[in-house]
């Protein structure tokens, strides 16, 4: 199987395995006071370190979650709801762990930030938007579909500069560990990630949330995170995400330059400008997503049609909203597949995708004549 969906999710590292069998061994709560607890307290603290390490935030400044998607959801359940009446400003392009929330928001003004063709935000509209009271600003890091980086730094300067009580949340879960980014040099306030995209475990993430925030509590009871996410602790995801960031090998363009390189065929255009090398979004002319996807997958070759999140293995791919939103038009939109990479992929599977995909894009066009 030539798997070139991680994007989606990833295989679990070699550390992440280590670090699972190691927290069977640490199986004290770590809110307990006796050896096994205060052992158990040690890792979670470890981890925690290392975990911040990555964004240059402070250790406390990160509480532990289920997932990015439940990330997501405390930014606006927790730190908006109580800005009734103010702007949030955000992207039609963002993840529907975003958008969803946020339409579930009652007297808020949501701003929805122009994109060029090439994914990136109109940053004079961003700094137009905020003559308005805003409470907060909303932009993934890099983009779950598209690859398409978005310049953070520059963003927070902005929002800084012209609103500084604006809070500032960025969801990364796409470029963790895989694009250098600083908390502090960005300007960022709120920052989301999940520990799945990068080799460790589903089912565990983190929420930065900057010192001096209030943000509400999102479960109560015994007062874990900070008050913020009472329950014991995933030990065992939390400590296989720590060792997953201290040992994740970062990529540069070749495995997308490979695929590319061996590509034979007309009608295939990249969708997005600036992307990271991680994610490579194009779309077909004249072949249907849905029934790419499964000659593929029947070949061995594992590729997505968008977020996994978001599909239906039942029905037809929609037509990408993300791409709607670039203003890319209806054939592009409705034609798009994704590929994403990991250090696991190698030159020779990447020769091997592109003569299949190849392959299998003439056969369904001659098919569809």
């Amino acid at each position: 199987m030539i798997y070139l969906d991680h994007a989606a999710t990833t295989h679990p590292l070699e550390s992440a395995k280590a670090a699972v069998l190691r927290s069977f061994e640490v199986f004290g709560n770590p809110s307990s006071a006796h050896k096994a607890g205060i052992l158990a307290e040690k890792e979670l603290t470890a981890s925690r370190q290392a975990l911040a390490k990555v964004v240059g935030a402070n250790p406390g400044e990160i509480i532990f979650t289920s997932s990015g998607t439940e990330g997501n959801n405390l930014v606006f359940s927790g730190c908006v709801r109580k800005h009734k009446g103010r702007r949030i400003i955000t992207t039609k392009a963002e993840h529907p762990s975003l958008l969803k929330p946020l339409q579930a928001l009652e007297g808020m003004d949501v701003f929805y930030l122009p994109l060029s063709q090439g994914g990136a935000i109109c940053q004079t509209a961003l700094k137009d938007a905020l003559s308005e009271p805003t409470c907060l600003v909303s932009i993934h890091h890099v983009h779950n579909e598209t690859g398409v980086i978005q310049d953070i730094a520059a963003i927070g300067r902005i929002i800084k500069e012209t609103s500084p009580d604006t809070l500032f949340h960025v969801d990364a879960a796409q470029s963790f560990c895989k694009i250098p980014i600083n908390v502090n040099d960005a300007k960022i306030d709120l920052l989301t990630t999940s520990a799945h995209k990068i080799g460790g475990l589903r089912g565990s993430g983190f929420l930065y949330l900057r010192g001096g925030i209030h943000c509400a509590s999102a479960l109560v009871g015994g007062g874990q995170e900070f008050g913020l996410r009472s329950g014991t602790e995933n030990m065992t995801g939390i400590m296989a995400f720590a060792a997953a960031a201290e040992n994740f090998q970062q990529i540069d363009d070749g495995s997308k330059s490979a695929f590319l390189g061996n590509l034979d065929l007309e009608g295939v255009v990249v969708n997005g400008e600036h992307t990271s090398p991680y994610i490579l979004n194009v779309s077909v002319e004249g072949v249907r997503p849905e029934v790419l996807l499964n000659a593929l997958s029947e070949e061995g070759i594992c590729i997505s049609a968008g977020a996994a999140c978001s599909a239906n293995k039942k029905q037809k791919a929609a037509a990408s909203a993300v791409l709607t939103a670039y203003g890319l038009g209806s054939k592009r939109a409705e034609t798009a597949v994704r590929l994403s990479f990991a250090h696991s992929n190698t030159l020779e599977e990447m020769t091997q995708a592109a003569r299949a995909f190849t392959q299998i894009v003439t056969s369904l066009r001659k098919v569809r004549g």
